[in-house]
């Protein structure tokens, strides 16, 4: 079973993703701060990330600048400023995913991020 790491500091929306997600088969840890991520990276081992964009702590440019490992993630926020998307795809960012959730999206992106 694929695993996802769901970091985003809204619990409503880290409630409806794990919940679709785990209907859908996979097994899901979640984060709800950028701090919280990178410890789970490393105890979960995930195969992919959901990252909010914009959160308190760290923001997600800030987790995926941290990370070491290459775990392919996929943006999911309600932020539109391109200059913050295009340095997230170049930091390695493979999708950006507008909110509100679109779960038919979702789950395409992450077949497609997972080579499912």
């Amino acid at each position: 079973m694929k695993k996802i790491l769901i970091v985003d500091d809204s619990s409503s929306n880290v409630l409806l993703l794990q919940n679709f997600l785990e209907e859908e088969g996979f097994v899901t840890e979640v984060a709800f701060s950028g701090k919280e991520a990178l410890k789970l990276v490393e105890q979960f081992s995930p195969d992919l990330i959901l990252l909010d964009l914009m959160m308190p702590d760290l923001s997600g440019i800030e987790v995926i600048q941290r990370l070491k490992v290459k775990i392919p993630i996929i943006m999911v926020s309600a932020n539109r400023e391109t200059k913050l998307i295009e340095e997230a795809h170049a930091l390695g960012v493979k999708s950006y995913i507008q909110k509100p959730i679109d779960f038919d999206e979702i789950l395409a992106e992450i077949d497609k991020n997972l080579g499912a």
